[in-house]
């Protein structure tokens, strides 16, 4: 921008948004408005005293499409066509959208000046700032309708109004940037709770990921009265609001643990023997658990907002959330049942120890089936604390990712195991046919297979590979 265009500049807290908006209009000015507040700046584009276009910064653009859809007033394979193509222009989002006969032309329109208004309306409430009118030319292509200032800043005075209304029913925790997501236990069919179309619409958009103002823009609907019915939503336990301090902290703390069990993967030392190849993965599958077990101890939504817990509560509550989902994979897994939760953690002792009182090929049996068991438990495990602590959301779709990764590199371990099992099973049925009487009444010489406990797991070549 250049110096000698701006011919209007001061404070806000010396001439307020609305009386700047008014005497630009009054004159007739083409030009561009600069808004800073902080790290949020609004753009306003005039021409001869109307508005004819806009543009918020410091505020992430919400994905309409994906709201749309949401809603289901869009189809996502629709969606997806009109994304690629548009790329993230929201005047052109619409103006596809319409060209297809997918929304009216009056609805692109509604839209537009509601996007308009709704800036204003937060920009309003700005007490400390500045601001800058620069004279230049502005481009002709905006889809915008050119908007009278008076009846823009009336309706933005009234959804500015909204906001201080529900300040006094003391809904002050809400701000345009809350998000907000469903409980886990929301039953799909809310219609037998009695909420009206705009009600269910909120809470369909409450998806974790899309703030209240995005929500707002999606709706038309005044960001107050978005804050209203997420109030009332949340009062249903229908919802409930993101603490994302709260959230980058337990993302953290997960994340560390899995990469935690992942360092211990890579640096454990690959025994010669399948019983030492298999030890060596209950010892990871364990402890991967009780960290798990130790996460969800600090992070579980029953404890939120209690202040401290005691470890004995907590030890409890572990025991009486898991140790019911282990029983049906004893049943599968009987080597399980020498399992038990103790002080909050999986005392899986016996099972480690087992080599003390069992040998050779029916250790590495009970080995086998351990791992099995414990591999299982762990997949039940991550998922129901997950679902527990950050259900369907951004945060768990990311450190569902990250699990994702360290199960890739565990269950390779699993197949080289597993590899080895079918080679040695494919082995003796060929030495079983071998020493078969022959025609002539001759068995044919083979080499034995080794025992489990004796000789090499592999080859030096193929443990090199590993």
């Amino acid at each position: 921008m250049e110096q000698q265009d701006r011919i209007m500049d001061g404070d806000l807290q010396t001439l307020g948004l609305q009386s700047i908006l008014k005497m630009l209009a009054l004159s007739g000015k083409t030009g561009k408005l600069y808004v800073y507040s902080g790290p949020e700046t609004l753009s306003v584009g005039l021409r001869k005293g109307q508005i004819v276009g806009l543009h918020e910064e410091g505020v992430p653009q919400p994905d309409l499409l994906a709201m749309l859809c949401l809603i289901n007033r869009l189809d996502p394979a629709r969606a997806e066509m009109i994304r690629e193509l548009a790329q993230g222009d929201m005047q052109v989002t619409l103006a596809m959208l319409v060209e297809r006969g997918w929304m009216t032309a009056s609805e692109m329109q509604r839209r537009l000046e509601f996007a308009v208004t709704q800036c204003i309306s937060h920009a309003l409430r700005w007490v400390n700032g500045h601001f800058e009118f620069h004279r230049q030319l502005l481009p002709m292509d905006s889809k915008l309708r050119p908007l009278d200032i008076d009846s823009v800043l009336l309706e933005a005075l009234r959804q500015a109004d909204e906001w201080e209304e529900i300040a006094k029913e003391e809904v002050t925790h809400l701000t345009r940037t809350t998000v907000a997501r469903w409980q886990p236990e929301v039953s799909k069919d809310v219609r037998s709770m009695g909420l009206n179309a705009e009600s269910i619409e909120v809470l369909c958009l409450s998806n974790g990921e899309l703030p209240l103002q995005a929500i707002s823009l999606a709706l038309m609907m005044p960001e107050a009265r978005v804050a209203h019915i997420m109030t009332r939503l949340a009062e249903l336990n229908l919802i409930e609001v993101v603490d994302t301090a709260f959230e980058d902290v337990l993302r953290q703390d997960l994340a560390d643990r899995i990469v935690r069990s992942q360092n211990a993967l890579a640096r454990r030392k690959r025994g010669s023997s399948p019983v030492q190849y298999l030890h060596g993965l209950l010892i990871i599958l364990a402890d991967c658990i009780n960290e798990l077990l130790v996460h969800h101890g600090k992070h579980a939504r029953i404890f939120r907002g209690r202040g401290h817990i005691s470890s004995v509560e907590i030890m409890r509550y572990l025991a009486r959330r898991f140790a019911p989902s282990l029983q049906p994979l004893s049943n599968q897994y009987p080597i399980l049942e020498t399992t038990n939760f103790s002080h909050g953690q999986l005392d899986c002792n016996d099972i480690l120890t087992l080599d003390k009182v069992v040998k050779g090929q029916q250790l590495e049996e009970f080995y086998w089936e351990a791992v099995q068991g414990l591999h299982a438990f762990v997949h039940m495990l991550f998922a129901e604390l997950l679902h527990d602590e950050v259900g369907s959301s951004s945060t768990g779709r990311q450190l569902t990712a990250a699990w994702r990764l360290f199960l890739f590199e565990f269950d390779q371990e699993v197949q080289q195991y597993q590899t080895y099992r079918a080679q040695r099973a494919a082995r003796v049925a060929r030495d079983r046919n071998a020493t078969q009487p022959s025609p002539t009444g001759l068995a044919q010489n083979r080499t034995a297979v080794p025992q489990a406990d004796g000789g090499s797991f592999w080859s030096s070549e193929k443990r090199r590979s590993i």
